[in-house]
């Protein structure tokens, strides 16, 4: 008799959604009847077309739980099934970044351990029949198991800070791939129309002419030299964190490696991922989606807006729920690998247009946590808990201040600008610190901008820098002295270059956001 068999994540240490209705699924003899059962409740379906779906009703919080999935004389029995809150972690290396590449990794390793947290990582393959090492995929775990160095940062992050706010267990579903755009986390049909057709467009030429066998033999090859133990070790290298003479010596030292061409087994073809991935945990039922991504898509940065906003919709249909989005605002970077951020202010941009357009989607900013010499910022515990913070108040509905400081509107008088500010709480400040060292950065460029900008402020008048003599924070207010001003307009912006190293907050401790206006 074939076998019946449950989806990826029911499994022992699972944790599901609270006060939503809970699918269950997975596979089995086609007519089969299949009956799940969880703390008294049931559901009843049939197989069809060699897949079945149950759906039990919505549960409050509870944990020690016990699953049995039944068809035809099987039983699949499932122990210490938690209740809870539920959380995608996605998007590309920031976020998958593993927790034994943090800053804070030492200290954490020491804190006491938390047992209402629950993690799993979805398998990283990238084609059908892709042979890989995903030792720490999977499964369910907690802290200090095998795989708990290799989970994503911002996640876990996220989780130790809101667990013990909320008082229910809590589970963080990695789903991403460092390197990745946001065209291969999305069905294909979501990209058939302009201007996202561009990336079938590429997609299309890359493979023009091209022998499929020899496609794959290339990418299966190229992914064994990738997965191999001495190329991962070599990589962990940069991923710690290498110097900008560092990363010159380790890429001059590194021996060719095998190309993985554009092809049905690239991991970053459109809609790759969607299915190899994201499919494997839809139509589970979560609060939200984490997500820190866009790095992989600085090439098309002004059409950002519209392929992050159909990700999102793509998502909400699939999973057939208004999912929360808390994403993160790309942090500044000066130069990585030869590579550099010159895109990133508008991308940053059009990251902030989805969060106002789109109902349930919110930003949070890390412009304070920014390196020059690196595009994967160390301190990502941070960023996990600043995710936190927002999920409390937007999600959660505290009374607290959780999103950073915004431009509300500015005005312009003889000898000053004045800028009002939204979600100061008690105030702006600011952080007096030495600037980490950044030798290429003492050079105007496009990194790092005119000479001229004071504290992230930048004024231009006349396609000229005007001089900032001071800047005063008020309250909720920034003045920025200048020199008497002409009546011809002029553009005042706050952080707008890929790399700068200010730093104003408002009383949560949050970061400005960056900004450009017109006045």
């Amino acid at each position: 008799m074939e076998e019946v068999k449950a989806g990826i994540l029911f499994q022992d240490g699972c944790v599901l959604q609270r006060e939503k209705e809970i699918p269950v699924w997975g596979e089995g003899p086609e007519g089969a009847q299949v009956v799940v059962s969880l703390a008294g409740n049931q559901a009843v379906c049939r197989v069809k077309d060699g897949r079945w779906k149950c759906t039990l009703p919505p549960m409050e919080a509870a944990c020690g739980l016990a699953m049995t999935i039944a068809c035809g004389g099987q039983t699949i029995a499932l122990q210490d099934i938690s209740v809870g809150e539920v959380w995608i972690a996605g998007g590309q290396s920031n976020m998958e970044f593993f927790l034994c590449y943090d800053a804070d990794w030492e200290p954490m390793k020491q804190a006491e351990c938390n047992p209402q947290i629950h993690m799993f990582n979805v398998p990283r393959l990238a084609f059908p029949g892709h042979e890989k090492d995903v030792s720490e995929c999977g499964y369910w775990f907690r802290e200090g198991d095998k795989a708990w160095p290799l989970f994503s940062a911002p996640g876990y992050s996220f989780a130790r800070k809101l667990q013990p706010v909320l008082d229910v267990p809590v589970g963080i579903i990695g789903c991403n791939w460092g390197g990745t755009s946001a065209s291969t986390w999305m069905e294909e049909e979501c990209l058939q129309e302009p201007p996202l057709d561009i990336y079938l467009e590429e997609y299309r030429a890359a493979v023009a002419g091209k022998d499929p066998e020899l496609l794959k033999k290339a990418s299966v090859e190229a992914f064994a030299s990738e997965d191999s133990p001495e190329r991962r070790a070599d990589w962990a290298k940069v991923m710690y964190g290498l110097s900008l003479k560092e990363q010159k010596e380790w890429q001059e030292n590194q021996e060719p490696v095998p190309e993985n061409p554009m092809g049905p087994y690239n991991v970053g073809r459109p809609g790759g991922l969607y299915h190899q991935m994201l499919e494997r945990i839809i139509p589970f039922a979560a609060r939200g989606v984490l997500w820190y991504q866009g790095e992989s898509d600085e090439g098309h940065a002004g059409i950002y807006d519209r392929l992050f906003e159909t990700m999102i919709g793509c998502w909400r249909k699939s999973f057939c729920q208004d999912l929360t989005f808390l994403f993160v605002q790309l942090a500044p970077y000066g130069t990585w690998l030869g590579g550099t951020g010159e895109k990133y202010p508008e991308l940053r941009r059009r990251q902030e247009m989805v969060s106002e357009r789109v109902p349930g989607v919110f930003m949070t900013s890390i412009m304070d946590l920014g390196m020059y010499e690196d595009i994967h910022p160390k301190r990502k515990k941070e960023v996990g808990e600043r995710l936190a913070l927002l999920a409390r108040g937007k999600v959660y509905k505290e009374a607290i201040l959780c999103e950073p400081p915004a431009l509300r509107f500015a005005e312009r008088q003889d000898q000053e600008i004045v800028l009002h500010f939204a979600h100061t709480g008690t105030g702006l400040w600011k952080k007096d610190k030495a600037p980490e060292a950044e030798p290429e950065a003492e050079i105007p460029s496009p990194l790092t901008g005119p000479r001229e900008r004071k504290d992230g402020f930048l004024v231009i008048q006349g396609e000229k820098p005007v001089e900032i003599r001071e800047v005063t924070l008020w309250g909720n207010e920034v003045i920025l002295q200048t020199p008497s001003l002409s009546g011809e307009a002029c553009t005042v912006s706050f952080a707008w270059v890929p790399y700068i190293c200010a730093e104003i907050y408002n009383s949560a401790g949050l970061p400005m956001k960056p900004f450009s206006c017109e006045l």
